[in-house]
């Protein structure tokens, strides 16, 4: 197969590759301590220093369309504004509620046949927006593939994953090395407009990526949109299981990390990782672009690199939930964070708790922003909703949610391998000299 080029997603950084041996689950022993506050802080501050309607019948037939669009998207409207106000269920057991009454109603008047379940489906996905929560999600029965899939890191689709900004617009919040999408001229930060001629523009990250994702080899049409320009990519769909972590030898003894997202595996690849290479003089763990995931994975990667304490929590009515780790032999070599403003949730989280707990330099830019905590909702036909119930809070008690977490030094693209080098090089030294 011919070799294929692909767009630079990051800043290059010059590094020897290391395939992650995964049978090999055992972590390096830790060397030297970690560094205080004053330490850490003060190094940072100093390395700162330096789209025819030509035909009358196909437009009769096309406003026509527009009308009846526009009548469905007002009655689902209706219904979900019913739903929100009364705090009624679809469906209930009885059947009589004043929703179930109203969607019967439209069924049973209208001159053209309706599916139920989509009118309920509208609802449902209508009351979510409604409470404002954008992180809020529906998952149809049909659709819980992609929910039981996204942890696991196994999907069937081009290779990107999407997030929603406050705007209601989709954007590609990652891609995948060696998927389709990464060959193509899509990039991290693409707003996404149309799936196979479909206008996802509002819609949940769900519903887009369940038109994405088909069968192997189909086709995929995706209509996309990058400040003023607008763009159309066609891909072909192929199964694709991501590895989290990539790990390469930078110098002698420094270890670069760069984790994708933190899913079921990160733990045990990093691990691995580890375990393979020289970090004697440091860690580089590169975050950008990185999604999130599951915090318990983003737990448990600090876990690595701290003996004991809190990472993060959050307050749910009367109950605090606390995650905290605990180490005996942890690695407490100088640890550097790379983060951009795509780094987001359990990813951003991990990062404050390494600059709270003094354990690690953050550089690079703002992170995103979401510190807030889903929760899922199991209905009586086995659907799901996600939905926000807390926001997280780092070691310190402060939220990152709509704030991001700030950088201890803001480092442009280009530099920022030099720095952190810089950093670790200075850290190591300092630590030396204790």
């Amino acid at each position: 197969m011919a070799a294929k080029s692909k767009s630079p997603k990051d800043s290059p950084i010059r590094t020897k590759s290391l395939p992650i041996n995964t049978n090999n689950a055992q972590s390096k022993k830790g060397s030297r301590s970690s560094k205080s506050t004053k330490t850490i802080r003060n190094f940072s501050n100093e390395i700162g220093a330096n789209k025819n309607v030509s035909n009358p019948k196909a437009l009769k037939l096309d406003n026509s369309s527009k009308l009846e669009r526009i009548r469905f998207i007002f009655l689902s409207a209706f219904i979900a504004g019913l739903t929100f106000v009364l705090g009624l269920g679809i469906g209930n057991r009885t059947g009589d509620s004043v929703v179930d009454n109203a969607i019967n109603r439209i069924i049973s008047n209208v001159p053209n046949e309706i599916d139920k379940s989509a009118i309920e489906r509208a609802a449902i996905e209508g009351a979510l927006k409604a409470t404002g929560d954008q992180w809020a999600n529906y998952f149809p029965n049909s659709a819980l593939d992609i929910f039981n899939n996204r942890s696991a890191n196994q999907m069937t689709g081009i290779g990107i994953a999407l997030s929603k900004k406050k705007s209601g617009a989709l954007e590609i919040s990652q891609i995948l090395d060696d998927s389709p999408a990464s060959y193509s001229l899509l990039k991290v930060g693409d707003q996404v407009l149309e799936v196979n001629g479909t206008d996802v523009q509002g819609a949940s990250v769900e519903t887009a990526l369940a038109l994405i994702r088909s069968e192997i080899g189909s086709a995929v049409d995706i209509s996309a949109a990058r400040g003023n320009s607008k763009f159309r990519v066609t891909l072909k769909s192929e199964k694709v299981s991501l590895q989290t972590v990539k790990a390469s030898q930078i110098e002698n003894s420094v270890g670069y990390f760069k984790i994708s997202n933190f899913a079921t595996s990160t733990y045990e690849e990093m691990q691995s990782a580890l375990s393979q290479l020289n970090t004697d003089s440091g860690v580089i763990i590169d975050l950008r672009n990185n999604p999130g995931g599951l915090i318990q994975s983003a737990v448990n990667v600090a876990r690595l690199f701290v003996k004991s304490g809190v990472i993060t929590s959050y307050k749910l009515a009367d109950e605090e939930k606390v995650y905290s780790v605990s180490n005996s032999k942890p690695i407490l070599v100088p640890l550097v964070i790379i983060v951009n403003r795509n780094t987001s949730s359990a990813a951003e989280m991990f990062a404050a708790a390494m600059q709270d707990r003094n354990r690690g330099v953050v550089i690079g830019e703002r992170t995103y922003g979401k510190g807030s905590v889903q929760d899922f909702v199991e209905l009586k036909d086995g659907s799901k909703l996600e939905i926000t119930v807390a926001l997280y809070l780092t070691p310190s008690g402060r939220s990152i949610d709509g704030v991001g977490v700030t950088p201890d030094l803001v480092v442009k693209e280009s530099d920022l391998t030099i720095k952190a080098l810089q950093i670790l090089g200075g850290l190591a030294e300092l630590s030396t000299k204790k």
